[in-house]
C-alpha cells in the first residue's frame, strides 16, 4: 500500500518537473528563435513589491530601440535599489521585441533548467 502511494507522489513531482520544464520552454522560446539585440538602457528608477513581509526592488529601465522609447522592468527583485538611477545597463531582447529586454543572466536561467532536470532524472531513476 504504501508502496502505491510513493510511485503517486514521484509521478505527481515528475509531472510537476516536465510541466516547469515546458512553462520556461515556452516564456523562453522567443528568446531561442529570433536573433539577439543588445542594447544600453538607463535605470529610471525601481517598482516595489512585498514578499513575505520584505520589501524588493527590481529596477527600471529606459532605452531607445527600434525607433521608439520604451520602459521595462526587471524579472529580477532584489532587498536594495540596485543599480542606483541613472546607471547605464547592457539589456538584450529577442529582435522585434524591445519589450522583453532583461539584463542577461545566463548562468541563472542555465541553474534553473538544470536544477528542474535533474530533479527531473533523479524522481525518474527513483520510480
Amino acid at each position: 500500500m504504501l508502496r502505491g502511494m510513493e510511485r503517486a507522489i514521484i509521478l505527481a513531482g515528475l509531472a510537476l518537473c516536465v510541466f516547469a520544464l515546458w512553462a520556461l520552454v515556452r516564456h523562453d522560446r522567443v528568446r531561442w528563435t529570433r536573433p539577439t539585440r543588445r542594447v544600453t538602457a538607463r535605470v529610471c528608477g525601481h517598482e516595489a513589491r512585498w514578499f513575505e513581509d520584505t520589501r524588493s526592488y527590481a529596477a527600471r529601465y529606459r532605452f531607445s530601440a527600434e525607433g521608439a522609447e520604451h520602459e521595462v522592468v526587471d524579472a529580477v527583485f532584489t532587498p536594495t535599489r540596485s543599480p542606483p538611477e541613472g546607471t547605464a545597463v547592457e539589456l538584450a531582447y529577442p529582435a522585434g521585441r524591445p519589450d522583453l529586454a532583461r539584463p542577461r543572466r545566463f548562468l541563472m536561467w542555465l541553474a534553473v533548467y538544470a536544477a528542474i532536470g535533474v530533479t527531473a532524472v533523479m524522481l525518474a531513476t527513483r520510480l
